[in-house]
């Protein structure tokens, strides 16, 4: 802070709001959203043993993208409209994946012998819910954080 800034009480403040903020915001938002929909479609079934165990090693993987980047926008931008983006923006990129195929399905559950694959649907819920759920977790703190002022 400058002599001034300290002296009239005001510090600097990041521009969130204005339409070029919102773009680079949108932007950010819209190149990790399809590395985040490339990555849980093509690892969702990745396993992994450990001690007899078959751990989703690529769901969680996937899960803690997820997560990463959602904290990483909100960090990096001071708001929450990139997360509703990446929420918003992931079943429409996911979309082209989510049929049946030969390697089974994300939208619904392919059955490889008698086996339904359930992965799919968790893979939605990842892409889907961790946006959404990060997005309410800021909002309830701003909330309590305003109400303890």
């Amino acid at each position: 802070m400058t002599t001034q800034q300290r002296a009239t009480g005001s510090a600097r403040r990041v521009d969130t709001d204005s339409l070029a903020a919102r773009l680079a915001q949108a932007a950010m938002a819209i190149v990790l959203t399809i590395i985040s929909v490339l990555l849980l479609v093509t690892t969702h079934r990745l396993e992994l043993a450990v001690l007899g165990l078959d751990i989703p090693a690529g769901l969680l993987f996937g899960a803690a993208f997820q997560a990463v980047t959602c904290v990483f926008l909100w960090a990096a931008t001071g708001t929450r409209f990139p997360l509703l983006v990446v929420g918003c923006l992931w079943p429409v990129l996911a979309m082209p994946f989510l049929g049946e195929s030969v390697g089974g399905g994300v939208m619904m559950p392919a059955m490889l012998g008698t086996v339904p694959q359930y992965s799919g649907w968790i893979v939605q819920g990842v892409g889907l819910l961790i946006p959404f759920l990060v997005v309410g977790l800021l909002t309830v703190a701003r909330r309590r954080r305003a109400r303890a002022r």
